[in-house]
Order: C-alpha cells, then sequence, then structure tokens
C-alpha cells in the first residue's frame, strides 16, 4: 500500500531553517553589536591612555618648572655673589624631597658647576643645551630634548632656568627629571587587549612606550622616524585624531614637543569575538536540537488532527455523512497536553468560537446537517417520483387499450359506410326492377323489417360508440392533466436541483473561503489548504452529477412536453370526431325514420301502386341523402381511427418515456440510498 504524503516533513524543515535563520540574525546582530562595543572599548581606552599619559607629563613638568621657579627666587641665588656651597644645601635639600629629580645641578657664568655627580674636570657647563637654551630663554624654563640616561637607562629630560643676582651676574639652574612616573602609568592601563601607548618627542626619540601591541611597542630611547605610525603622525597636520595603520587604529595627540599616540592591532578583537562564534554556535545547535524536538512533536499532533478531518471526508467519499464528535473526556489541563490523541480530539472539536480547527469542524458539521436535509427532500421527492412514474404507467396502457377499442369501432363505421353505398346502388337499380317490386313486396317487407332492426342495432351502436368515445375522451383529458401535473413535478425536480446545485456551490465557497483563510495563515495554513481542496474536489463531484441529474430531467421534461402538446392536439381532434359521431347517430336516427317510413309504404304499395313512382323517386333520394350521410360518417370513422393510431403510437411513446422515468426514479433513488446521514 503506497504511503501518504504529509506536509509534517516541510512543516518541520521550515521551522528548522525558520529558527537557524533567526539564530544567524541574532548571532550576526550580537557579533557586530558586541563588535562595535569592543571598538568603541579601544578607542576610549586609546583616548583614556593618551589622556593620561599626556597628563602625567605635564603634571611632571608643571611640578618640576614651579619647583624651578621657586629655587630662581631663593636668596641665595639673589645675593652679590653666588655662594656654590649654599648653593649646594639648597640643592640636595630640594633633590632629597623630590624622588622625580634624578639630579639638580646649577652652572655660573664662569663655568662653575654645583652637582652632585662626577665630572670630568674639563667638563663646561656652559657648552651644554640645557644651559645654552636657558639663556635664550631668557627667565623662561627650557626643556631639553629627551634622552637616555646611561647610568640608569632611563628616559631623562632637564628642564634649566636662567636666574641673574644683585650684581647682575648670570648663572643657570637645572633639574634632571626621569619619566618613571609615566612609563608606570602606561604599563597600568590596559588598552584592550593588544594595544599599547607610546610618548614620543617631536624628533622621534621613544620617551615611553607601554603595552602588548606586537608592531607598535616600542624601547625607550629608540628612534622611529622610519616606522609606519611616526611617518603617518608626522605627516598628518591635525593636533589630534585617528589614523589607520597596516596593523592596527591609531589614536594621537600632538602637544608642543611631545606627542602622544595609542594603538591598538587589527587582530585584538579576535578572541572575543571567536569565544563569541563559539558560543553562539553552541547556542544554535541546543536551539536547533530542541526546536527539532518541538517541531517533531507539532507535526505528530497536526497529523493527528488533520486526520479527524480526512476520516470524515473520506467517509463522504464513501456516501455515510458522520459528524464529527465532541470532546467528551476527563482529562483537560496540563495531563491534557501529554496525550497527543486526546489533545488531538479536543483541539478539532466541533465549536462556533474556539480555534481555527473548532470552527472548521463546526463548519463541517453544519454541512453535513444541511447536505443530509437536502438528500432526504430528494430522497423524498425520488420515490414520489417513482409513485407518480408507475401510476402514469399503468393509465397509458389503459389508454392504449381504450384507442385500440376506438380502432375497431372506427372499422366498423367504415364497413357500414361501405355497405350504405351498396344499397344506395341498388336502390338505382330499383328502376329496372320496379316492375317485379309488387312481387317481391312481400320480401321487401321483411328485408325492411330487418333493416329497421339492423338500423336499430346501429343507432344501439352509435350510442355505445359515443358513450365510449366521451368515456375515452374523458380519459385522454384526464391524462392530459395528469401530464400536466407530471410536467408540475419535473419542475419540482429541477427545484430540487437547483437547490442541490447551489448548495454544491456554497460548498465550493467555502472551500475557497477556506484556502483564503489558509493562505493567509501562511505556511501553518498549508494543512488547511489541502483539506478545503479536497472540500472544494467533492463540490466539483456534487456539481457535476447535479448537472447529469438536471440534463436527464430536461430531457424527460422536453419528452413530457411534446406528449403533452400530443395529448392536447389529440384531445381537440377527438372533439371533432364527438361532433362527427353525434352527425352519425343523427343520421342513423334519420335512416331509421326513413327506413320505418318505407315500411309502411311498402305496407301501402298494395293499396297506392299509383303513386310508386313517386315513392321510388322519394325512397332514391333518402337513399342518397343516406349514402352521403353515410360516406361523411365514413370519413369521420377514418379520421377517428387514424387520430386513435396516432394517439396510439404517442401513448406507446409515452409509455415509453414514462418507463425511462420510472427507471431514473429508481436509479436517483438508489443513488440517494446509498447516502448515509447522521441525524
Amino acid at each position: 500500500m503506497q504511503k501518504r504524503k504529509s506536509i509534517g516533513k516541510t512543516i518541520g524543515i521550515m521551522l528548522m531553517l525558520t529558527v537557524l535563520l533567526v539564530i544567524i540574525i541574532v548571532s550576526v546582530g550580537s557579533y557586530l553589536s558586541i563588535k562595535n562595543l569592543l571598538t568603541d572599548r579601544n578607542q576610549l581606552s586609546q583616548q583614556s591612555a593618551l589622556k593620561t599619559t599626556l597628563t602625567n607629563k605635564d603634571n611632571l613638568r608643571q611640578s618640576t618648572q614651579k619647583e624651578l621657579s621657586k629655587l630662581a627666587k631663593n636668596s641665595v641665588l639673589q645675593g652679590n655673589n653666588y655662594d656654590t656651597q649654599a648653593i649646594r644645601q639648597i640643592l640636595h635639600a630640594v633633590k632629597s624631597g623630590n624622588q622625580e629629580m634624578l639630579q639638580i645641578e646649577f652652572a655660573t657664568f664662569d663655568g662653575k658647576l654645583v652637582t652632585f655627580t662626577k665630572v670630568p674636570a674639563s667638563f663646561n657647563p656652559r657648552t651644554r643645551p640645557w644651559y645654552k637654551g636657558a639663556v635664550q630663554a631668557n627667565g623662561k624654563v627650557h626643556w631639553t630634548t629627551p634622552y637616555k640616561d646611561a647610568s640608569n637607562g632611563q628616559m631623562v629630560t632637564t628642564a634649566s632656568i636662567m636666574v641673574k643676582n644683585a650684581k647682575g651676574q648670570v648663572g643657570v639652574l637645572g633639574i634632571d627629571v626621569s619619566y618613571k612616573s609615566v612609563d608606570k602609568t602606561l604599563s597600568s592601563l590596559n588598552i584592550g587587549r593588544t594595544g599599547s601607548a607610546t610618548l614620543v618627542s617631536k624628533d622621534g626619540t621613544v620617551i615611553s612606550s607601554e603595552g602588548k601591541s606586537k608592531y607598535y611597542t616600542f624601547k625607550t630611547g629608540k628612534n622611529i622616524k622610519k616606522n609606519e605610525a611616526f611617518k603617518k603622525l608626522s605627516a598628518s597636520s591635525a593636533k589630534s585624531g585617528k589614523l589607520t595603520l597596516s596593523n592596527g587604529t591609531m589614536y594621537f595627540k600632538k602637544a608642543g614637543r611631545d606627542w602622544a599616540f595609542a594603538v591598538v592591532d587589527n587582530n585584538d578583537l579576535n578572541t572575543e569575538l571567536y569565544s563569541l562564534i563559539k558560543v553562539s554556535v553552541i547556542v544554535a545547535i541546543v536551539v536547533l536540537l530542541l526546536e527539532w524536538l518541538i517541531s517533531l512533536n507539532i507535526t505528530k499532533l497536526v497529523k493527528k488532527i488533520t486526520a479527524v478531518f480526512l476520516r470524515a471526508f473520506e467517509n463522504i467519499g464513501k456516501g455515510k455523512y458522520d459528524k464529527i464528535k465532541p470532546y467528551d473526556d476527563t482529562k483537560h489541563g496540563l495531563a491534557l497536553l501529554f496525550d497527543q490523541d486526546r489533545l488531538a480530539l479536543k483541539l478539532s472539536e466541533p465549536d462556533s468560537d474556539g480555534q481555527e480547527f473548532n470552527q472548521l469542524a463546526y463548519d463541517y458539521n453544519q454541512m453535513v446537517a444541511s447536505s443530509g436535509k437536502v438528500i432526504n427532500q430528494v430522497k423524498q421527492e425520488s420515490k414520489n417520483v417513482a409513485d407518480r412514474s408507475n401510476s402514469l404507467l399503468g393509465l397509458s396502457q389503459q389508454t392504449s387499450k381504450a384507442t385500440e377499442e376506438v380502432t375497431g369501432i372506427a372499422q366498423v363505421t367504415t364497413s357500414q359506410a361501405q355497405e350504405t353505398q351498396n344499397s344506395v346502388t341498388k336502390l338505382k337499380d330499383l328502376s329496372g326492377i320496379i316492375k317485379d317490386m309488387r312481387a317481391e313486396v312481400k320480401q321487401m317487407t321483411t328485408r325492411s323489417q330487418k333493416s329497421g332492426k339492423l338500423n336499430q342495432q346501429n343507432l344501439e351502436i352509435s350510442d355505445h360508440v359515443n358513450q365510449s368515445w366521451q368515456h375515452e375522451v374523458t380519459k385522454m383529458r384526464e391524462l392530459l392533466q395528469s401530464m400536466g401535473n407530471l410536467n408540475d413535478q419535473i419542475q419540482s425536480i429541477n427545484k430540487i436541483v437547483a437547490v442541490i446545485s447551489e448548495i454544491s456551490h456554497q460548498t465550493n465557497l467555502l472551500a475557497l473561503n477556506a484556502s483564503i483563510e489558509a493562505a493567509s495563515a501562511g505556511e501553518a495554513g498549508k494543512g488547511f489548504a489541502v483539506v478545503a481542496s479536497e472540500i472544494r474536489k467533492l463540490s466539483n463531484q456534487s456539481r457535476e452529477s447535479t448537472k447529469q441529474i438536471t440534463d436527464i430531467i430536461d430531457k424527460i421534461r422536453q419528452d413530457s412536453e411534446d406528449m403533452l402538446k400530443k395529448t392536447t392536439v389529440s384531445v381537440e381532434g377527438s372533439q371533432k370526431q364527438t361532433d362527427l359521431i353525434d352527425r352519425a347517430i343523427g343520421s342513423s336516427k334519420n335512416v331509421f325514420s326513413i327506413n320505418q317510413q318505407l315500411i309502411k309504404d311498402i305496407q301501402t304499395i298494395e293499396q297506392a301502386s299509383q303513386k310508386i313512382e313517386q315513392v321510388q323517386s322519394k325512397i332514391q333520394e333518402n337513399l342518397e341523402n343516406i349514402s352521403a350521410s353515410t360516406e361523411e360518417n365514413s370519413a369521420g370513422s377514418e379520421e377517428v381511427s387514424a387520430n386513435s393510431e396516432e394517439v396510439q403510437a404517442t401513448m406507446e411513446e409515452f409509455t415509453n418515456h414514462v418507463g425511462e422515468l420510472q427507471k431514473t426514479s429508481k436509479a436517483l433513488q438508489k443513488v440517494v440510498d446509498s447516502f448515509q446521514i447522521e441525524k
């Protein structure tokens, strides 16, 4: 047995694809969102590192400048002469109170130097950049280019200021400041996962550089003029901004002779993003497994629900109009959710105010009720048609027998006309045998008496023919009325068929509406669309059957109308025949009267032979009239015979049609009886 197809697999795949698409969208959205957040984080950390570095550097310089300005105003340096011993004591006290201060020195205009480190005897401070720069600054603090101290390897810069004593003698006070605090600050910063911050002098010497960047973390004291980062930094005319490097992204800020920049490598976000992708994949797998289990159960439930409707429609295809039963069980709530069979029955029970399946079951039961009512009506009417067809068949058989009797009477009338014609012929020959008349008067009298009896019999037969014909006319009129009633019944059948057709049309519209509702429901409504399609097929079959019934009934109606017309013509012809029969009876009475007179004349022949010629002429004239009347009666009889034969042929055809109608009604009743309607 071929396995039935199901949309369950399609629904499951669509649900899986839908969930997978949602997971992809969410994962991509999360990826982009987190990437933007991490990028913003790195950007903020870079900008914060720049600000912190420059602030720390500025604080170092400001504290140093403040100390220099304070020392420059000391009275020891403002006296008439520079007392090197006193100056040493003051410088020693200042140096001891400031750990950032690596060295402090004072150089006089004549080359003397007060310092706390050993210097060569030939050392001339006046040739040093810090001395020259201070003199040129003329009272302002001068900062030398940072350099790497050979003794401790730290980056150092010298801040110097020119002072004058009371005599106007020039001296230069200098302080060597270490960038160690800047290094500590930079090392404590977290710039992403692979970021670094660098403080560099304008000439490219690295003052401080700390971080995890593989490409942009430099050694202190190194000149990076040829490095990509410094080249782009030098080429930029902006004081601050963002630059894209081949291996990272750089934020920079230029502050005087010292520049600061922070760089994050391009692969800085890989770790977080890889972790996010890994988590997303795991979540996707788990969600897909859960969705697969859920879709599997939902698909089974939908199959069980649709099975209820499929069984109902299969029964309709077999002629069993069974309604869908309401759910009647003790299981409710959570217990019902774990029993799919009962849950399917609950979801598919008829309820006009329920969900879509409940409404579909309710409409299905309404359709069964309406169809059952119509089929019962058709069944009842088919029985009526069968009964009426049986009645018509009996009536047509009786009419055929009566028509045969009328034909026999017409034949007798024709024979009588021929005999009357022979009498006329014989009467014409009467002049030849008038001489023998007297000899045969007695014989003629006897014959006349016999003729009177025959005329009497003719009158009786004519009266019988008249009575039979009137009875036949009455039956034909009853037949005409029955055929009219039959035509009305056929019209009633047409109305019933129209009702069935309308129901089929409404069913088709209902199926179409169900298809539209299924289409509007999207993927969830494809199951409903299949059910609606089956309903529409059933409706189309009903419409085709109704059309066939309509064609058969139209044929019966046309035949009935033809028979009605022919019967009407027959009834009209029968009226003419009635008139002819009445005339024939009148003529027969006249013949009878003349015949009686003839008998009297024959009896008086002997007494009035002299008047024989007059009597002969009168008899001949009367016989000619009788002959004409008899011929006319004979013609009427022939017409009656012809009409009777036509009526008989029509009745035979009518009988055949009634037989076909009887067969059709039985077939229709058999078809209707095959439907089993649940009440």
